[in-house]
Parts: structure tokens; sequence; C-alpha cells
């Protein structure tokens, strides 16, 4: 979406770069956010990696008097932010009590169990725009209550990015890596914490590395991890993943977009609970193992099974994944209800059919009778 605004002569985009872009920890990915020659109207610190739950609150402070100076200063036409995160609450405060409009990737979605859940539903009810990445979370957002005018589905744009990805050969792909992988003789590992199980991360995580493992060793196969968000609960699956001690798993904190999306092209499956699974996925025709309760609720395409904690049935659903042909094959026939990968260009269309001074975009109806 950035790259087709930026390309416009419409527009004149500026980035706020926060959180674990800024992080040495995380791979300083500020570089690559330059690299792309992007212009960065502002740095703002604001990821405190505690592990404490007090983190994000004091996050989000953080950011909303960043982006505040930032728009006094900028003064935009238009805020534009994605999904349900620190960011997107405090960019929907600020362009509220500061009458910008707010336009909203990711809207309508129904996921529920995590403490983002409710900030992406409040982001909803304080956006002005909504592009949503599914026809059905179009509607959602509809019978809510948000006018008709508003609401978009354009799909999901990260499908553009998958599309437009260099191929990268496995001998490539394991150079860059530094781990020697083949093409259909690997699995993908990504799991966060859950705010509502903050508890339990590090016992939920040693789970899933043990049934990994297993899967690893009995198939002679390898697993290819990357290192989990900044949430609480994330030393917990940080701990796990240090005590795993396999030669065949190896853990990143942080990949290149080409790598990333190369390893999934090539990848058995994904185990874990990325929203990845979920909105991406499909536009692999990936099988995904979904273990536990974070992403539960959002529209499947029917490439994702849900599984408990239990190691056998996660080692089970992995090992189908994996190597069923029957269940692989239907995988491969799902209908992908996330978009067609044009989702960048409706976006920039619509945002350039906007006029950011009609106060019809900045009054919404009320929503009480």
């Amino acid at each position: 979406v950035l790259k087709e605004l930026e390309s416009r002569d419409a527009f004149d985009l500026k980035l706020i770069v926060s959180g674990a872009h800024l992080s040495k920890w995380h791979g300083n990915t500020l570089k690559l956010i330059e690299k792309d020659n992007f212009t960065i109207a502002d740095k703002i610190d604001s990821l405190l990696m505690t592990d404490r739950l007090v983190q994000r609150a004091k996050g989000t402070a953080s950011l909303i008097s960043g982006i505040a100076q930032t728009v006094e200063r900028e003064n935009p036409d238009i805020l534009l932010f994605v999904g349900d995160r620190e960011e997107s609450i405090a960019t929907c405060v600020v362009g509220n009590y500061m009458d910008v409009l707010v336009a909203h990737l990711g809207g309508g979605d129904p996921v529920y169990g995590n403490s983002d859940d409710p900030v992406r539903t409040a982001c909803s009810r304080m956006a002005h725009i909504h592009f949503c990445f599914a026809d059905e979370y179009r509607q959602n957002l509809i019978n809510s209550g948000e006018e008709d005018f508003r609401t978009f589905f354009t799909g999901n744009p990260a499908l553009n990015n998958i599309d437009s990805t260099k191929v990268l050969d496995c001998d490539e792909l394991s150079t860059r890596l530094d781990f020697d992988i083949c093409a259909g003789n690997y699995l993908v590992v990504l799991s966060h914490p859950l705010s509502s199980e903050v508890k339990e991360s590090y016992q939920q995580m040693k789970t899933l590395l043990r049934a990994v493992s297993k899967i690893v060793d009995s198939k002679n196969i390898k697993a290819v991890g990357i290192y989990p968000n900044t949430d609480p609960g994330s030393h917990g699956v940080i701990n796990a993943i240090n005590e795993t001690k396999n030669d065949s798993i190896a853990f990143f904190k942080n990949l290149p977009r080409d790598v990333f999306v190369n390893l999934m092209r090539n990848s058995l499956c994904l185990a874990g609970n990325s929203s990845m699974g979920i909105l991406e996925a499909p536009h692999y025709k990936l099988p995904v193992v979904n273990v536990g309760n974070r992403q539960r609720g959002r529209l499947n395409a029917g490439n994702v099974v849900f599984v408990d904690y239990q190691e056998k049935e996660i080692q089970d659903e992995i090992n189908r994944a994996c190597f069923d042909n029957a269940y692989r094959d239907c995988v491969k026939s799902v209908k992908n209800p996330y978009g067609d990968g044009s989702a960048h260009i409706r976006i920039a269309d619509i945002l350039e059919s906007i006029d950011a001074k009609d106060k019809i975009w900045h009054t919404k109806k009320n929503f009480f009778p």
C-alpha cells in the first residue's frame, strides 16, 4: 500500500516509525524502511520489553504523545494504520481529538481471546474509513452500525507483497539463513503469547516444541522458527526456545521479507498461532496447525486446523499437514476469502477519491437511538 501511494502524484507520503523497528534486538528494521526510500516524519520510541502487563499501556501512552506532536507539525489529511496493536489505538485517539481522518486496514475481524481484539473493535468505532480484508468483515462493520459509504472490501494487501517477491532457490535460501534446508523438507514455527494466558506461555511453547522435535527427528526434516512478538509472556516463549537443543531446529529474531516469503513458499506447513496462518497462508496454499486459542473466531479459508496444547494432538496434526497427500491436495484447492492481490490498488484509488475536507467523512453517525 505504501509503495502504491508513494508512486502517485496525488499523495505526499510520510511515515511514523516506532516499536520494534527501532530495536537493535529485533534487527533494527528501520534500516529496511530507509532502504525503501520512504520519507520518515518521526521515530517514536515506544517499546518496553519488561514482560510486565504495564508495558503495552505505557507504550501506547508514549505513542499518543509522539503521534500528536507529529500531526501538529505535519498537518496531514489522513492517518493510515493497520490492525489492532498499540499504534492502532494511539492513531485513532490522536486523529479523533485533532480532527484528522483515520483510515483503518483490517476492521471487522471477529477474532477473540486477546487484548488486541477489543482494541480492533474500538478502532473501528473511531476510524472514518474502513478497508476490510474480507467481504464478510465489511458486512460485520455494517451490521454493527458503521455507515455503508465508509466501508470497503479491498482484500489483504500483503498478498501483493507475496506475488511481487522474487523467487529464491533452495541453495540461496539456505545460504541467506545459514541453515541447510530443502524445498518441501521443513516446516515453519511461529507462536506468540496470548494476553489472557500469559502465565502459561512458557509451558505452552515447551509443549509445541516437544511435538515439533519429535516430528523432525522421526521424519528427518528441519524446522525453521521465528521469535515471538514483544507482548507480555514473550519472555516465557523465548526461554522455551532457548532451552530447545535440536540441530534440526533453528530460530531467527527477524527475517528480510524476500527470505520470509520464500521460506513460506517452500514449507511443508506452518505450526503455531500467527495471524499469517489465517490471512496469508491460504495464498500460499499452505496447511496450518494453529495451536491454542489465539486466532480462533477468524474466517478460516479451510487450510487451518485448530488444536489444543496437547503434545500428541499437535504431533498428529503436523504429521497430517506435512505428509497426508490427500489432505494437502484439499488445501491446494481452498478459495482465499482475503482477496486477489490487488488490494493495494483499491486502497490507493479509494484514498485518492476522498475529499479530506468534506465534513461527511469527519462526522460519524450516532450509534445509539
